[in-house]
């Protein structure tokens, strides 16, 4: 099977060669010695086919884009009126949507006009930019109050008649609250064109004015331009955005303007214009748009000049293009040198740039290339220099805390020694008394000095904890987050607590270490978070942060059992307790060495919890709006390119 293939291709391959060798022979009888032996000839006969080819399709698009300049006028306006209305459209939407926000406060309830003018002015703050002034119009039709201080205290229909359509409207809106009135016809006031909406306030019997400036956002529904005049028509034809307009366009007896009021597009072709018309959605309005036709169709002749121009411009383009193409081949080959002997003297930095996509530009790439791949090298050799300054620094992280960890042992260690040499110079004081009470008191001492030593064990065991886990980690395995959790939970003596794990993951982690930082988080849950009596320090020394090893609540202790979550978070885990919670001002202090105000507590516990998230390079922190106990939280667990297995239940 694969012989036949490879026969049939290569007999295919060898017809497709005949077959070019039987054109370039057809084309060399038919081309002339001379310009088969002549680029330049080439060059011209080329640039000669181009422009007749460029002549004759000038001739043929001017015959044929009269025809469609004339198809088209129509089409351009209708959608220019559309673009047109649909603008209007959007901006009414917007004030009326501002209206309604806006009349939502309680405030004009009081009809006290202080609170309401601050109100206003609040939301004037929050207004779009074309909203010129907000007003509360009482019942009685007085502007009780104002963003525009001279206007309160007026009346409507002394100081501003043109609101009076509006706020009928509002008034009248048959218990719909809702609904928005507006200007029959923009007005003017200090050399601006505005429009008024009004709506009833949802709580009282007044209405909100909100007044926007349509001049600045719908310049060319109001201006004449050259080619195309652009109106927005009333019902009745009159202009909206002309205040000072008084008859009412002729447009609006056509029937075109009829069927537009009623919602559908139209146009009409007249003897020297041409009209279209465009509704404006949820408005009894029409955006018309005129264009004289001796302008629209004056790009026929525009196009016979181009015509001219451009074949001129071809035979001026054939002397050019031989001089470029002599100047394109050797100035870029003699920059290109330039810039090599600059990058031998060590200026990396030269300029390799060209747009050419033929053999010369692929050569300035080639240069490029070779330059990118020097300042690779210096780059990994950077990045060398850096890892061992950030090496460096890690070592001193580390002796840094070496003399932390020293600090704390001669400190914390002194005390319990103390206390076990003052026990044993009174059982020597008392060594040689037989009687009973001599007995008791030595048995005390004895024991003292016992729990002195193992309290030493457990400073010297957190102390030993918290300069291995401080240790960075090089490798890590992918170990299942709820496997892990219950190992350490059966490491904890954990009383009624119990533990829960809706959905876990895979992880990539030390996984002793991982467990090593959740026993301390279970402890410190089980020891300080149990709303148990038994379990409780009391309440002036209950602190999280302490690894002591305090009995946990029994199982038929008096309270709610404690329940110990760990849940998955978007970057990480979290472990919660439903117990009593972690006093606010010591929540800064918890993950500081030796901080705890618990008697018998060391304070490592979640000192080597931070230090362990810090070797894996994620962060730990206390939830501070978590009210239900306390919620530790370790973010930055999970990378972005790292396991890709689901969650599982």
């Amino acid at each position: 099977m694969d012989g036949s293939n490879t026969a049939e291709s290569d007999a295919n391959g060898a017809e497709t060669g005949d077959r070019a060798r039987s054109v370039r022979a057809v084309a060399g009888r038919l081309v002339p010695g001379p310009v088969r032996r002549s680029y330049a000839l080439k060059f011209a006969v080329a640039m000669a086919v181009v422009i007749l080819l460029v002549t004759a399709v000038g001739v043929g698009s001017y015959v044929q884009i009269r025809g469609i300049i004339e198809d088209d006028a129509e089409n351009t306006l209708r959608s220019t009126a559309t673009v047109q209305a649909d603008s209007v459209g959007e901006w009414l939407a917007g004030m009326r949507a501002q209206v309604r926000g806006f009349s939502g406060s309680n405030v004009y309830a009081t009809e006290n006009p202080e609170r309401i003018g601050e109100t206003l002015d609040a939301s004037q703050a929050q207004a779009s930019a074309d909203v010129t002034g907000i007003h509360y119009v009482d019942a009685d039709g007085t502007i009780l109050a104002s963003t525009v201080a001279d206007l309160e205290g007026s009346a409507v229909d002394a100081r501003r008649p043109d609101w009076e359509g509006p706020i009928a409207v509002a008034r009248n809106a048959s218990g719909d609250q809702l609904r928005v009135g507006v200007s029959d016809r923009a007005y003017e006031s200090n050399g601006r064109l505005l429009m008024a909406f009004a709506g009833r306030v949802r709580v009282g019997e007044g209405v909100l004015v909100v007044v926007g400036d349509v001049r600045g956002d719908f310049e060319q529904l109001h201006r004449t331009r050259s080619i195309v005049r652009t109106q927005l028509l009333n019902p009745e034809g009159r202009n909206v955005f002309a205040s000072r307009q008084t008859a009412p366009s002729p447009l609006a007896e056509t029937a075109a303007f009829e069927r537009a009021v009623a919602g559908e597009p139209a146009s009409r072709e007249r003897a020297t214009d041409v009209v279209a018309f465009a509704p404006v959605a949820d408005t009894p309005w029409v955006v018309v748009t005129e264009a004289p036709k001796s302008q629209l169709y004056q790009a026929s002749e525009t196009v016979g000049r181009n015509v001219v121009v451009l074949v001129a411009a071809s035979i001026t383009t054939l002397a050019v293009v031989g001089f470029v193409l002599g100047r394109g081949t050797v100035v870029p080959l003699l920059r290109l040198r330039r810039r090599a002997e600059a990058m031998a003297d060590g200026d990396l930095g030269v300029d390799l740039s060209t747009s050419r996509e033929d053999e010369i530009g692929r050569l300035f790439v080639a240069f490029d290339d070779m330059r990118e791949a020097l300042r690779s090298q210096i780059r990994d050799a950077e990045a060398a220099r850096e890892r061992a300054e950030r090496s460096r620094a890690e070592l001193q992280r580390q002796n840094d805390r070496l003399d932390q960890f020293a600090s704390t042992v001669s400190h914390d260690l002194r005390n319990p020694l103390n206390v076990a040499s003052g026990h044993l110079q009174l059982i020597d004081r008392n060594v040689d008394d037989v009687g009973e009470d001599a007995a008791e008191a030595l048995d005390s001492h004895v024991e003292k000095i016992d729990s002195a030593h193992l309290r030493m064990e457990e400073i010297i065991g957190d102390v030993l904890a918290l300069a291995r886990q401080g240790q960075d980690i090089e490798e890590t395995q992918s170990v299942d987050l709820a496997t892990v959790a219950r190992d350490a939970w059966a490491t904890v003596d954990s009383g009624s607590a119990t533990l829960t794990v809706p959905e876990t993951r895979t992880i990539a982690a030390d996984p002793d270490r991982l467990r090593q930082a959740l026993e301390n988080l279970f402890r410190n849950a089980v020891e300080h978070g149990s709303t148990s009596p038994r379990s409780q320090a009391p309440e002036d020394t209950v602190e999280h942060g302490s690894t002591s090893s305090r009995p946990a609540a029994d199982d038929d202790a008096d309270g709610d059992a404690l329940t110990v979550t760990v849940e998955l978070t978007e970057t990480g885990f979290a472990v919660a307790d439903d117990g009593t919670g972690i006093p606010p001002e010591t929540v800064d202090d918890l993950f500081e060495y030796g901080h705890t105000t618990d008697e018998d507590g060391t304070g490592f516990g979640l000192a080597i919890v931070d230090t362990v998230v810090e070797a894996h390079g994620w962060t730990v922190a206390v939830d501070r709006d978590y009210d239900e106990g306390a919620r530790f939280v370790v973010s930055e667990a999970f990378d972005d390119d790292g396991d890709t297995d689901g969650r599982e239940p």
